[in-house]
């Protein structure tokens, strides 16, 4: 993609607007991570963490933009891997209310698996499709278990199906390379305005958390 380039103080400086994207997101996380790390369940919990990790990947993705012609491609590791651990941290959040032992195990196991995997492809080969392949198993399990849990009548849990929406939404801009221009705004400018409503019903459906009822019957993934 074509880069936007701009001089200040003498530096070279790239992306202006996706480092400004960035960086507003990081706000964003910082907001609801404060708004959650207030609540008490361990469900809020963890995904108050999930934000907090994700404010400060944004903090050096907006920089990995900007400083791109002194930082290079491989910088990009550090938010990158501050993202794949956060994606983790979600995930686990979903797994908590998996009633059934053998089942929550498996998910675990799953989740542990699918983080080793990506590293050891980044490792091979250093390139964002590792971490869009690691976001594909989010949205699986999220996905899997918020349907079920909105069926069962935990209706907070419609929130995190508007927000995987947006987050394929976001996939299939980058997979189909669209650019509405192709400097100054691009793929990732896009998803990045989409990923502010991905995250704002993310929040709605935590802040709203209920255990789903007791009587009903939750399909897992076998």
């Amino acid at each position: 993609m074509e880069k936007v380039a701009f001089e200040l103080f003498g530096l070279e400086l790239l992306e202006p607007l996706s480092t400004l994207m960035n960086w507003v997101l990081a706000i964003q996380s910082a907001i609801f991570y404060k708004k959650l790390s207030k609540l008490e369940s361990p469900f809020q919990k963890y995904w108050s963490w999930f934000f907090l990790g994700y404010a400060i990947a944004f903090v050096f993705g907006g920089f990995t933009h900007l400083l791109y012609n002194y930082t290079g491609q491989y910088f990009k590791v550090t938010n990158w891997s501050i993202a794949i651990l956060s994606v983790v941290i979600a995930e686990l959040a979903m797994i908590m209310d998996v009633e059934e032992p053998r089942k929550k195990q498996m998910l675990t196991t799953v989740v542990r698996a699918k983080v080793f995997a990506t590293f050891a492809m980044l490792v091979f080969d250093f390139s964002f499709k590792w971490v869009m392949v690691h976001m594909a198993g989010f949205f699986l399990i999220v996905g899997v278990l918020a349907y079920h849990r909105s069926k069962a009548g935990a209706s907070n849990y419609k929130h995190f199906l508007y927000g995987i929406a947006c987050l394929l939404a976001t996939g299939a801009i980058k997979i189909g390379q669209i650019d509405i221009h192709p400097a100054w705004f691009n793929r990732d400018d896009i998803a990045h305005f989409i990923m502010l409503v991905m995250y704002w019903f993310f929040y709605k459906g935590i802040k709203h958390y209920q255990p789903v009822p007791k009587n009903s019957v939750i399909p897992t993934i076998d």
